[in-house]
């Protein structure tokens, strides 16, 4: 693969469950929910703002509103990068490989997990919210390939969303299901995938 595309949550970035309140790990597990919320796919998309979030947040999980812009707090205050994913990352820059990121996610997420070092190691990224289009449309693979000038053949994407895989997969990308839940398991057969096979 001359390229590599990764998803950044629950593939580049992750959290720990035992270290998050009760209300954010029931939060997570609506958000991630298949199909995931409408109201979070606008809210990647950048259509909208924190406090409409928030607030939908409120009338979802019947918590008052304060209790739920708090929620969103922890959520960007727990989320760290995945050492075995930045270690493949790494890894695979020292090989000579392009490395992109592709996700889903809105202005206050992207804009706070910026300070990660990792962010480093990209040779470019595209964020849902910077160009109002998201994961699975396929407008947003296009978009890819052509800025970054990519042969979709010769490009692997990943990611914890099979939906959004499949999207990709149909536009012609070379593609991997990274299982969030074991990072470590994942990070190997990738491993194994793009640096092994090399040797």
């Amino acid at each position: 693969m001359k390229a590599v595309i990764f998803d950044l949550g629950g593939v580049v970035l992750s959290r720990d469950k035992k270290q998050c309140s009760n209300d954010l790990v029931a939060f997570l597990d609506i958000i991630h929910s298949m199909p995931t919320p409408t109201f979070w796919l606008e809210f990647d998309r950048g259509a909208l703002t924190w406090e409409e979030a928030v607030r939908i947040i409120s009338d979802t999980m019947k918590l008052p509103y304060s209790r739920c812009d708090e929620i969103l707090h922890e959520a960007i205050a727990q989320t760290y990068p995945a050492p075995s994913t930045c270690q493949l990352i790494e890894d695979l820059k020292r090989r000579g490989a392009k490395i992109y990121a592709l996700s889903n996610m809105s202005f206050e997420f992207i804009n706070a997990f910026h300070k990660f070092p990792i962010f480093r190691q990209f040779d470019g990224e595209i964020i849902s919210c910077h160009c109002n289009l998201i994961k699975p449309e396929r407008a947003i693979y296009e978009l890819a390939a052509s800025k970054f000038e990519l042969v979709p053949a010769e490009t692997l994407f990943i990611d914890d969303k099979p939906v959004n895989t499949l999207a990709a997969a149909d536009f012609g990308f070379k593609v991997f299901d990274f299982d969030r839940n074991n990072p470590e398991l994942s990070c190997n057969e990738l491993r194994k995938m793009l640096l092994e096979e090399s040797l």
